[in-house]
């Protein structure tokens, strides 16, 4: 630890999972970068990088082009300020990432982050014949329960931030619960924790991660945390099909400013991080409603095949309406003033998936259209 990060903008991360299913694919490529920028994400995650590197070879910079032109997009044209590699051992970062990035001189194409993702807490996969257990605690001479896991972890853990702060690179480490000792012995390694927010009753949403702040904060040393919150179905899916992605957040910030115990001088919420693509609303919501900001748009039909009418039964001002096309080019460009609902000539574009974006200068709204006819 002790490497002084490059970036000092609040972190607006997404996770990323079966990256190794959109790598490659165009219109797959198109359709998360273009979420991630109407959302206002900045930084990405990305899941599934061993079977990319067993597909394209990442250490061999002619083969992996794929993967350091996607980067690169992700950079130059949509928002993106940093890529974090996920990975669970020090050999995949040592022998696959820090060649990865060490082969690409180019910073647009490198990952600025090395996420440690290993549950040391998770009684069920380090227990006797069990994942963690067998492929990597037997191994290493390490008992098979959370002590042995954390043991094989604390090594982990500083080899990853080594390796990451000779490449110029942040070290993070994703957590959920541990005592003080730990938290104290992970915030001292790392240079950020991800620290999981999962809940399924919104009013719980301090609350659940209070306690476990002040066990970080316990270092007396000021760390800096992203809380997780997790838009999986059975935590905040359902919520958040009719709130705001950024709404968890500065409720924290609120909750923590208001917080009494002298604790809290010790933890920088430095941004956030939703868990996972596929489960964020438009990937799972393909017509009906989206509320954000008070403001209820809807959209259809959709799919649509002429036409695209977009009503609101609450707003009376001037918004900026979008439609792009899934390479992100834009197709249609309208100022309407805005009282009820607006119907846009969609009969001359080729069928497909479009998204259109409806913004005022306080929210913008953003859902994917499917034009067949």
């Amino acid at each position: 630890m002790g490497f002084l990060q490059l970036k000092s903008q609040t972190v607006k991360g997404l996770y990323v999972n079966g990256f190794n299913n959109i790598l490659g694919n165009t219109i797959s490529e198109d359709s998360l970068l273009n979420y991630a920028q109407y959302n206002g994400f900045n930084y990405l995650a990305l899941y599934d990088l061993w079977p990319i590197h067993v597909t394209y070879n990442l250490t061999n910079s002619s083969t992996c082009t794929v993967l350091a032109n996607f980067i690169q997009r992700a950079k130059q044209n949509f928002g993106i300020s940093q890529v974090g590699a996920i990975g669970e051992n020090f050999y995949f970062f040592n022998n696959v990432i820090r060649i990865y990035n060490q082969q690409h001189t180019n910073p647009l194409q490198k990952f600025e982050v090395y996420n440690i993702e290993f549950e040391f807490w998770n009684t069920t996969t380090v227990s006797s014949g069990n994942y963690y257990c067998t492929t990597y605690l037997q191994p290493g001479g390490y008992t098979c329960d959370t002590a042995g896991a954390f043991h094989f972890y604390k090594t982990l853990i500083h080899q990853v931030d080594s390796v990451a702060s000779i490449g110029g690179a942040i070290s993070e480490a994703y957590v959920g619960w541990f005592n003080q000792g730990q938290a104290i012995t992970i915030a001292n390694t790392v240079d950020r924790i991800l620290l999981h927010d999962y809940i399924s009753n919104y009013s719980g949403l301090y609350s659940y991660i209070q306690p476990r702040l002040q066990l970080i904060a316990a270092r007396n040393s000021l760390t800096d945390v992203i809380p997780i919150f997790s838009a999986e179905p059975s935590f905040m899916g359902p919520w958040l099909l009719t709130h705001n992605v950024l709404t968890p957040f500065s409720d924290l910030q609120t909750a923590l400013s208001n917080e009494t115990g002298s604790w809290k001088q010790f933890i920088n919420l430095k941004g956030y991080q939703w868990f996972a693509y596929s489960f964020m609303p438009y990937n799972v919501v393909s017509t009906g409603v989206l509320i954000i900001g008070g403001t209820e748009i809807e959209f259809f039909p959709n799919p649509a095949s002429d036409y695209l009418v977009i009503k609101s039964l609450k707003i009376d001002e001037t918004l900026d309406i979008k439609l792009y096309n899934s390479l992100g080019q834009e197709i249609i460009n309208n100022k309407k003033s805005f009282n009820d609902e607006v119907t846009l000539d969609i009969s001359k574009l080729p069928d497909g998936i479009y998204y259109c974006s409806v913004q005022t200068d306080e929210w913008k709204t953003i859902k994917r259209i499917i034009v067949v006819r």
